[in-house]
C-alpha cells in the first residue's frame, strides 16, 4: 500500500492545433496551421497543369495561325487575273469614267482599234478574246462566267511592292453590302486594270438623271442611307475614300447603292502620259470631281485625307439626290472652282415627287456636311442617325419598288380598262366605216388576211338611178353647192336603204347603184326589196328641196333589172366590191332610157314581181336598147299597202 502511494504519475501536455508547435499527432493534413501545407501530389499537379498548358499552347498557336494567314494573304496572288480569262460582254453596258455614264461597248472593229487595246496572242499569255479598255472607260466583261466591271489603270508596268500588296490585302478583307466587291486585277505589262463587282443599273447619277425612273423620297433617302453605311464601314477600317461622288456610287439590280473606286491609292497612280484626247477628257472629269472636293482639298490637292473630306462630298451628293440634277450651272467653269463655292440648296416646291418628308432637317444636314472647318462636320454615324429620323419608309428599296409596282399596276388596270373601252368605241366606228365600203363578210375575210374570191349569184336585182338635168344644175352651181346638194340627197337615200335587205354598191357623181340578193341570197325577195326601195326614193325626191335652188324641182329616173351576176373585190390599195355581168349593163340601160320620176323595169323583174304580187306595173312598150336591141319594158308605178313580201 505504501508502494502504491509512492508511485510517480506522469501527465502529458494536450495537443492543440494552432499553438505553433507541430505535435506528434499533428500532420500537414490534420493541422496545416502548425505543420504547413501538404505537398501537391503528382496526379493533382498533372490535372491542373495540363489544361493550363493546353490553353496557352492553343492561344499561341491561334496567334501564330492568324499571323500566318495574314502573311499568306499578303503574299497571295490569287487576285491576279490573266487577260486570257476575260471575255468581252457586248450585252452589258459599261460606265465611262468612274463607273458612270453607262455606254454600250461596240464590237471590236477597225474604227474602235484606236480606243481599245486588243490583247494579242503572244507568249505572255494574252488571248485574242480578251480586251482591255482605254483609260477612263469601264466595261462589262465576263470573268469566270460572271459579269464584272473592268477599268483600266494608266500604268505601263506594275511592280507588286509591299505597299501595293498591303493595299490589295486591305481591300480584299473588306466586305459590306454597300461596297462594290474587289474581284481582281490585270497586271500584265501595258494592260493594268481593276476588276470589281458589276452593277447593272449604272451609277447613282444615271438613275437620278433618268426622268423615266420614278423615285419617291423613300427611294432617295434609301440611296443616301446606303452611301452612309458604306462610308461608315470604310471609316471604321481607317480608310478614306477621297473621290466620293455620284458616279462612284453604283446601283445594283436590287436597287442597293454601293460605293466604288475606294482604296488602292498607290495602285491607281499613273506613270505614263495620256493621249491628247484622253488628257482633255481627264481634265474635264477632274474639273467635275473638284466640285465634290472639300475646301481644304481644293487648296491643298495633296494634303492628308481625313474622314471629313468624304462628309463634305456626301453633302453635295445630297443636293443631287434632292434635285435630280447636276449641282453645277450649265455655264459654270468646273476647272476653276473657288474654295468657298457651294451648290445651291434644294428648293422643295413644285413637283409632287419632291415632297421631302423633312425639308428643313434635310437642308440643315447638308449645311452641316459643308462646314468650313472639318472638325465641325458630323461623322457618318451621326449622319446615319439623322437620315433614319427623316426616312418615313423603313423598308428596303426592293419592297418599295414592289409597292410602287403594285400601285402602278392598279393604276394601269384602270387605264387599260378605260383605253379598252375607247378602243371598242373606235373599233365600232371603224367597223361601221368599213362595212359601209364593203359587205360585212368580205370585210371580215380581208381583215383576217383571207383572199376574197369572186362569187356567182344566179338571181339578183340591180337598181340604177341618176338625176335628170344634172349637168345644167351643176353648171349653174358652185362646186361646194353641188357637193352639199349631193351629200344631202344621198344621206337621205342611205337612211331609206337601211330599212331594206339591199347593199349600196357605189355612187359616182349623180349615179346611185343598189343591189339585192348580193352578197346575201334571199330567194326571189330581191326583186321586191329593190322595187319597194325604188318607189320610196322616187317618192322622197318629189318633196326634196335643193339647198341652193329651193324652187328647182328634183327629178330622178330609175331602172331595174333582175338576173345573174358575179361579185368580187377588185384592187388592194383601195379595194372595191364590184358587180360584173350582163345584168349590170341591162340595169344601167334601164336607167338611162327611163324618164323623170319614173321607174323602168325589164321583163325579168316584172315576172318576179307579178309572182310576188301587190305591185302596179304598166307596159311602156318596145324600146331600142343599145347592145340589146328591141326590148319590152314596164313602168313600176306603185304597190299595195302594206308592202308585199316574197
Amino acid at each position: 500500500m505504501q508502494a502504491a502511494l509512492e508511485a510517480t504519475t506522469t501527465v502529458l501536455p494536450a495537443t492543440v492545433c494552432g499553438d505553433g508547435v507541430c505535435g506528434q499527432d499533428e500532420t500537414c493534413s490534420t493541422c496545416p496551421a502548425d505543420c504547413g501545407d501538404c505537398p501537391m501530389s503528382t496526379p493533382i499537379k498533372v490535372a491542373i497543369g495540363l489544361p493550363i498548358s493546353l490553353f496557352f499552347s492553343m492561344l499561341v498557336f491561334t496567334l501564330l495561325w492568324f499571323e500566318y494567314q495574314k502573311h499568306k494573304l499578303f503574299w497571295d496572288e490569287s487576285w491576279i487575273v490573266s487577260p486570257k480569262d476575260i471575255k468581252m460582254d457586248y450585252r452589258q453596258r459599261g460606265p465611262e469614267g468612274s463607273l458612270a455614264s453607262m455606254r454600250q461597248p461596240p464590237p471590236p472593229s477597225d474604227t474602235t482599234a484606236s480606243h481599245m487595246t486588243d490583247v494579242q496572242s503572244t507568249g505572255s499569255g494574252y488571248n485574242q478574246s480578251a480586251v482591255v479598255p482605254s483609260h477612263g472607260i469601264t466595261l462589262g466583261v465576263i470573268y469566270q462566267g460572271n459579269t464584272v466591271a473592268m477599268k483600266r489603270i494608266n500604268k505601263k508596268t506594275l511592280s507588286l511592292t509591299k505597299t501595293i500588296r498591303s493595299e490589295v490585302k486591305e481591300i480584299r478583307e473588306l466586305e459590306h453590302p454597300n461596297l462594290c466587291r474587289f474581284v481582281g486585277a490585270v497586271v500584265e505589262e501595258g494592260s493594268v486594270a481593276l476588276l470589281t463587282e458589276f452593277c447593272p443599273k449604272g451609277s447613282l447619277r444615271d438613275v437620278l438623271l433618268n426622268d423615266e425612273i420614278p423615285l419617291n423620297w423613300g427611294f432617295r433617302l434609301s440611296f443616301a442611307v446606303d452611301i452612309v453605311r458604306g462610308m461608315s464601314y470604310l471609316h471604321q477600317h481607317r480608310l478614306v475614300h477621297g473621290r466620293l461622288k455620284p458616279t462612284n456610287c453604283l446601283v445594283d439590280d436590287r436597287w442597293v447603292c454601293k460605293i466604288a473606286d475606294y482604296g488602292l491609292e498607290v495602285f491607281r497612280t499613273q506613270d505614263r502620259p495620256e493621249e491628247e484626247a484622253v488628257k482633255q477628257r481627264q481634265q474635264h472629269q477632274q474639273g467635275l470631281a473638284s466640285i465634290y472636293m472639300a475646301p481644304e482639298r481644293r487648296l491643298l490637292r495633296h494634303g492628308e485625307l481625313t474622314p471629313a473630306v468624304d462628309v463634305y462630298s456626301f453633302g453635295v451628293i445630297l443636293v443631287e439626290i434632292a434635285t435630280r440634277s447636276e449641282p453645277t450651272a450649265p455655264d459654270m467653269d468646273v476647272n476653276n472652282v473657288d474654295s468657298a463655292w457651294r451648290p445651291s440648296l434644294p428648293q422643295f416646291s413644285g413637283k409632287t415627287d419632291t415632297n421631302c418628308p423633312s425639308p428643313t432637317e434635310y437642308c440643315e444636314l447638308i449645311q452641316k456636311c459643308w462646314a468650313q472647318i472639318p472638325l465641325q462636320r458630323p461623322s457618318f454615324e451621326q449622319v446615319k442617325k439623322q437620315l433614319h429620323k427623316m426616312n418615313p419608309n423603313k423598308v428596303s428599296p426592293v419592297d418599295m419598288m414592289m409597292m410602287l409596282m403594285e400601285r402602278y399596276s392598279k393604276h394601269l388596270e384602270s387605264v387599260v380598262a378605260e383605253r379598252t373601252q375607247d378602243l371598242v368605241l373606235e373599233k365600232q366606228k371603224t367597223d361601221r366605216l368599213l362595212y359601209s365600203m364593203l359587205p360585212r363578210k368580205i370585210a371580215d375575210d380581208l381583215r383576217q388576211g383571207k383572199v376574197a374570191e369572186a362569187q356567182s349569184y344566179a338571181s339578183a336585182t340591180i337598181f340604177f338611178s341618176d338625176i335628170v338635168g344634172f349637168t345644167q344644175l351643176s353648171g349653174a352651181s358652185t362646186p361646194y353647192q353641188v357637193v352639199d346638194f349631193l351629200n344631202k340627197l344621198y344621206t337621205t337615200f342611205d337612211d331609206i336603204i337601211d330599212s331594206y335587205d339591199v347593199y349600196k354598191v357605189e355612187t359616182i357623181g349623180d349615179a346611185y347603184m343598189v343591189v339585192s340578193g348580193v352578197p346575201h341570197e334571199n330567194g326571189n325577195r330581191h326583186a321586191s326589196e329593190i322595187a319597194n326601195l325604188a318607189l320610196d326614193l322616187v317618192a322622197v325626191c318629189r318633196s326634196f328641196v335643193i339647198p341652193h335652188q329651193p324652187h328647182t324641182r328634183l327629178r330622178i329616173r330609175a331602172g331595174i333589172h333582175s338576173g345573174s351576176v358575179v361579185a368580187g373585190v377588185v384592187g388592194t390599195k383601195m379595194p372595191r366590191y364590184c358587180l360584173f355581168g350582163d345584168t349590170v349593163n341591162t340595169a344601167s340601160r334601164m336607167e338611162s332610157t327611163s324618164e323623170a320620176l319614173k321607174i323602168q323595169v325589164t321583163l325579168n323583174t316584172r315576172s318576179i314581181l307579178e309572182t310576188i304580187g301587190g305591185y302596179f306595173l304598166t307596159c311602156r312598150g318596145t324600146i331600142t336598147i343599145k347592145g340589146k336591141g328591141d326590148m319590152v319594158t314596164w313602168w313600176l308605178e306603185g304597190r299595195e299597202t302594206p308592202t308585199p313580201t316574197a
